[in-house]
């Protein structure tokens, strides 16, 4: 902002302005020394005469390194913009997490847009906090917003923000959007899939452009931000039914990553025991796992995915009251979704007179797909008991 020196208001609202949006320094004369101080703000001195631009210039430059060195993550931590996991933090050692895990080593690296697909449930945003972390930006903030929760008004305005004075009971000195707050870091849009088209224009030119305009605002505001999208819908259909723009869709899935359900899954167990283990440190519980009980949840269904398990065991944690949790304890805590249609509680001692079925079949020359069907269990199950039996 510029305003002439004599014009105490016009430098008083500026100098406010700042504040309200975080701003930590201000480059000035003299003259406004005071007032930046009394709002809490370091000073850098604008003298007069050749150079005067540039020192004050390079000395900006060299508070924000100090201040980034000394205190990387305070702001982002008062805002609540901070990235709370890793990669390490996602657990799985089936070949498939793997892989997305290598995958999001890479994208981590660049500076691209990155769409992650997958149902609900299935850790969308813990993928999406981890490559942050894991890229140039995760000393800046983490900015999360859900975009089918809110209205298409109120998403608008907290998205880009609005001028002072837009609209009846608008704070008069505007408000700062999403985006800005995301500046020099990233902008996780969860749910894309389910904004509004009319706003997917505008996404789509600050994809282009680089640069926001506030409602009710006649200038542009430049912004640095990394932007990670998420859905549960296949965008390809929703582009063909005319739900979503086929240009937003192709800027945004430059890097794409798809998560699978948990039934996709061989790494049931593992989660399972982590999350059991969350659960206990959390409660102050001790408990294990018959191994009936890992065997049982491979085989179900899970339409709500990781969270949907990590109720089940939350609940299991609080009620059972013996050291181990048996099937018994399990199958009468399902909710209906798991155990309706042709799931069913069943006796998951057949594991070991499946052994020997499974590899007369595959000797018979039936695919892991036909067994499982014939047998009537799930194809990470065939491959699981495959694997028992080479280690007994």
């Amino acid at each position: 902002h510029v305003a002439p020196e004599y014009d105490d208001q016009a430098m008083r609202e500026i100098i406010h302005q700042a504040a309200a949006q975080g701003v930590t320094a201000l480059i000035g004369i003299d003259a406004i020394s005071s007032m930046i101080a009394a709002q809490g703000m370091d000073w850098i001195p604008l003298r007069s005469g050749r150079g005067g631009l540039i020192r004050a210039f390079f000395k900006a430059l060299w508070n924000v390194r100090r201040y980034r060195q000394e205190n990387p993550r305070s702001a982002i931590n008062q805002a609540g913009m901070q990235a709370r996991y890793h990669l390490e933090d996602i657990v799985g050692s089936s070949q498939i997490m793997m892989e997305i895990k290598e995958l999001a080593k890479v994208y981590g690296t660049t500076d691209s847009t990155i769409l992650i697909t997958g149902e609900s449930g299935t850790g969308k945003e813990m993928l999406a906090q981890a490559i942050h972390n894991l890229s140039g930006r995760r000393h800046g903030p983490f900015v999360a917003i859900n975009c089918g929760s809110i209205t298409e008004s109120l998403l608008e305005s907290e998205l880009f923000g609005y001028a002072g004075g837009t609209f009846t009971g608008a704070n008069r000195d505007g408000k700062v959007g999403l985006f800005e707050a995301a500046n020099g870091g990233t902008l996780f849009l969860d749910e894309v899939g389910d904004m509004p088209y009319t706003l997917q224009n505008r996404l789509l030119r600050v994809l282009q452009e680089k640069y926001i305009r506030r409602i009710g605002g006649h200038s542009g505001i430049p912004v640095d931000v990394r932007i990670l999208a998420a859905t549960n819908k296949d965008l390809e259909q929703a582009v063909k039914d005319g739900h979503f723009r086929l240009d937003l869709y192709y800027r945004l899935a430059v890097l794409p990553i798809r998560i699978p359900p948990l039934r996709e899954r061989e790494d049931i167990a593992d989660i399972s025991r982590s999350l059991l283990y969350h659960f206990d440190k959390h409660y102050e519980r001790q408990h294990s796992f018959q191994d009936a009980v890992l065997d049982y949840f491979q085989d179900l269904p899970w339409p709500g995915n990781v969270r949907q398990l990590s109720n089940v065991i939350e609940r299991l944690v609080l009620i059972v009251t013996n050291e181990e949790i048996s099937l018994a304890d399990v199958q009468p805590l399902l909710p209906p979704s798991l155990t309706a249609g042709n799931v069913k509680p069943r006796d998951l001692n057949i594991r070991d007179m499946t052994y020997d079925l499974i590899e007369k079949l595959g000797d018979d020359g039936k695919s892991v797909a036909e067994i499982a069907k014939e047998l009537g269990i799930s194809r990470s199950t065939v491959y699981r008991l495959k694997q028992k039996r080479k280690q007994d």
